[in-house]
């Protein structure tokens, strides 16, 4: 499948990404049917040049991912995989690059899941690793609307907590 989009602004984990500018967004996805999946996404951003880390480039975000979900039943599931961040471009000497690797796990119970993502490097930047624990609704009113609820947080762990110590 493929998607494609343009949207008022780019928002993730309750930081916008293109400065509260559009988004042009669009991926590919293959799922197969013994739950194996893979993908692309991307979408242009700006915070990166907004905090100067940036020499060159680094307006993009490509996401690559893989994983398996398995339907328990009717009612219950999982979401297993890997996810990563892609920013190409040239950085400022000393910049922890923020390409971010980071796997998941997620179960879900008809219209309600909860996540838990780990990043198994640096986190966006950040020389520290990271936790983000999500939970998500998304009740179908009708035919046509559904009502969506998210709510998350992320810790970091390490020595740093995305403060400088300089």
């Amino acid at each position: 499948t493929g998607n494609f989009g343009i949207y008022s602004q780019y928002v993730f984990r309750g930081l916008t990404q293109t400065d509260q500018k559009p988004a042009f967004q669009g991926g590919f996805d293959y799922a197969n049917t013994n739950g194996l999946y893979v993908g692309a996404w991307g979408s242009n951003i700006s915070w990166l040049h907004d905090a100067g880390v940036c020499n060159h480039g680094c307006s993009l975000e490509w996401d690559i991912y893989g994983g398996w979900k398995y339907a328990i039943n009717d009612d219950w599931g999982t979401d297993i995989g890997v996810l990563y961040y892609y920013y190409p471009g040239s950085y400022a000497d000393g910049v922890t690059k923020p390409d971010t690797t980071e796997i998941y796990a997620a179960a879900g119970c008809k219209w309600v899941s909860l996540k838990y993502s780990y990043s198994v490097d640096h986190t966006f930047g950040v020389p520290d690793t990271a936790g983000y624990l999500d939970l998500s609704a998304n009740y179908p009113i009708n035919d046509a609307w559904t009502l969506n609820a998210h709510v998350g947080r992320q810790d970091y762990q390490g020595s740093t907590n995305g403060v400088s110590n300089d």
